[in-house]
């Protein structure tokens, strides 16, 4: 081991780090470093790299090499202390400089580091969990979904309406003269589409066959360069209306989506959302259950670690951005700064950290461990439901160096199995019950505010996209190569060369990408396991944080 650590646990949720280095290590360090300068030195009669070492020594001088030496390895030093100890600081560490000869180098690392909750009650909580009823509405939404794939468009008598049809000429002008993409014959323009500008489905509106209408459209400033800011004058000729009209619900329209009958299609459908509002009931439990167990516990999460998780958060959207869209660009599509999303998503960041740190301390809690053959079994197990080699993914797992990072992803998913599985469910009524009854006890002490029993209190039935709730399914398994970015959002369209009546190009860049505000993604590893409350399965290739390189207090004396 080329490092020798010892831990001291310090106040305030800090610990310190003595990291002492041997002769034998300083010395290759040392080593490294003149032949590294060696290949950088050019002194005639010699090749490249081929500068013996005496000379480097004697022209450089020794103690320039060895501080040279001490400045690159003591990060790496840093690094394999953090390994070593399994420590993972939430800010720059503080550094002492001991002695630093040729002889061995010691130093110390304060290290701030994420405190400790203190837990409250995790076990047996009474969470409200509302019945598993699917809207109709919602059966027939999706019945009509299936209807608009069939629907066919037939001419109208009389005049058009929302909703409705035109066929038409186009032709637009800009200061009198015909402007080019502002051209089109026989367009199909959709009254009421949020695909076309509203002056378009205001002037055709109530119009009929060979009627003509004549407006102007103001271009904004994030329309294409060559229109904005500006006043294109219009002038359409209505050649038909058209409606739509949606198909039956019958036999025939079922064998087209691939149903023998009506009959099947509508009990696949209904099996279907029921299966999906069975799901999403059982996540939004599951996640009232972890959010009961953190708001037991006390502890205060540092300001640097919300920081930290919003940067992250940050980052992860502006990757999955549009090609060619900035992260600024797209919060500015938003109506949104980059400081005013970092306001928002603060809240939902401390969310976050709570929900790890609570779930952690429950697993420590509780003893909960996993051997190598249980996380060969799960591997084995996600192969088999993704339809992988079991022997690739294992392979790929270890080789990308995410076997430790699985082993704690699945540590964590049991911790909120535990925690779940305790639980009791209890009616929408009888939490609204609980609730009035503790707020009445409330009235003689309101200076007191206590605090009410996350167990009772009701919550909506949808959160925000940003928080990837505890969800019930089982993860499938995927090759733990290079992470790729979410689902990417369609990349914007150009909407004035087709047809005049499209928005313009960079409003339909606003189709929001995976994260709105604080709809980012969440960074994977342990994040993802209380976010998602069966882990993140083998995919989950835990990264350490980097660890940011030690500035030394003084120098170190060259002996």
């Amino acid at each position: 081991m080329p490092v020798a650590v010892e831990v001291t646990n310090l106040e305030d949720d800090q610990v310190r780090i003595d990291i002492s280095v041997p002769e034998d290590e300083v010395r290759k360090q040392f080593d490294r470093t003149v032949k590294e300068t060696s290949a950088r030195m050019r002194i005639p009669g010699f090749r490249p790299g081929k500068v013996p070492a005496a000379i480097v020594i004697q022209r450089v001088g020794r103690e320039g090499l060895f501080a040279q030496m001490i400045d690159r390895a003591m990060n790496d030093w840093y690094r394999e202390a953090l390994a070593t100890t399994g420590i993972e600081p939430i800010d720059s560490p503080e550094v002492d400089m001991g002695d630093a000869t040729e002889q061995g180098v010691a130093f110390a690392v304060t290290l701030k580091v994420p405190p400790t909750p203190k837990l409250g009650e995790y076990k047996g909580l009474e969470v409200m969990k509302e019945p598993a009823e699917t809207p109709t509405d919602a059966i027939e939404e999706e019945i009509n979904r299936v209807r608009e794939q069939g629907a066919r468009l037939e001419d109208k008598d009389g005049v058009a309406g929302i909703g409705d049809f035109v066929v038409a000429d186009i032709d637009g002008t800009l200061d009198g003269e015909m402007l080019p993409q502002a051209q089109s014959r026989d367009q199909l323009v959709e009254l009421g589409t949020d695909r076309i500008l509203p002056e378009f489905t205001n002037a055709l509106d109530g119009t009929k066959a060979g009627d003509s209408v004549s407006f102007d459209v103001t271009y904004p400033e994030d329309a294409p360069e060559e229109i904005r800011g500006k006043t294109v004058a219009y002038s359409i000729t209505v050649q038909k209306v058209q409606e739509k009209v949606l198909p039956e619900v019958d036999d025939a329209l079922a064998e087209t989506v691939g149903f023998a009958s009506a009959a099947e299609m509508r009990e696949e459908i209904e099996q279907r959302l029921a299966t999906a509002t069975e799901r999403a009931v059982e996540e939004r439990y599951r996640r009232r259950v972890i959010d009961a167990a953190v708001a037991g516990a006390d502890f205060q999460v540092p300001p640097a670690m919300v920081e930290r998780r919003v940067e992250e958060i940050l980052h992860d959207t502006s990757h999955q951005l549009p090609q060619g869209i900035t992260l600024e660009q797209y919060l500015a599509m938003q109506g949104q700064t980059l400081d005013m999303a970092r306001e928002g998503l603060r809240t939902d960041a401390e969310l976050s950290i709570r929900r790890e740190l609570v779930v952690e301390a429950i697993a420590d809690a509780e003893g909960i461990t996993l051997t190598d053959d249980e996380v060969e079994a799960r591997v084995r197990s996600d192969a088999a439901d993704a339809g992988r080699d079991p022997e690739e993914l294992l392979g790929a797992l270890r080789k990308a160096g995410g076997w430790d990072n699985l082993r704690e992803d699945l540590r964590i998913e049991r911790a909120v199995d535990l925690i779940v599985g305790s639980a009791t469910a209890i009616s929408p009524e009888e939490a609204e019950k609980r609730e009035a009854v503790e707020a009445k006890a409330d009235e003689p002490a309101a200076e007191k505010a206590p605090a009410k029993k996350p167990a009772a209190k009701k919550e909506p039935a949808a959160k925000p996209a940003a928080k990837k709730e505890p969800a019930a399914k089982k993860p499938a398994a995927k090759k733990p190569a290079a992470k790729k970015p979410a689902a990417k959002a369609p990349a914007a369209k150009a909407g004035t060369a087709k047809s005049a009546a499209a928005k313009p190009a960079a409003k339909k860049a606003a189709a929001k990408p995976a994260a709105a505000k604080s709809t980012a993604a969440k960074p994977a590893a342990k994040k993802a396991a209380t976010s998602s409350a069966k882990g993140s399965g083998t995919t989950a290739a835990k990264k350490p944080a980097a660890a940011k390189k030690p500035a030394a207090k003084k120098k170190p004396d060259a002996e």
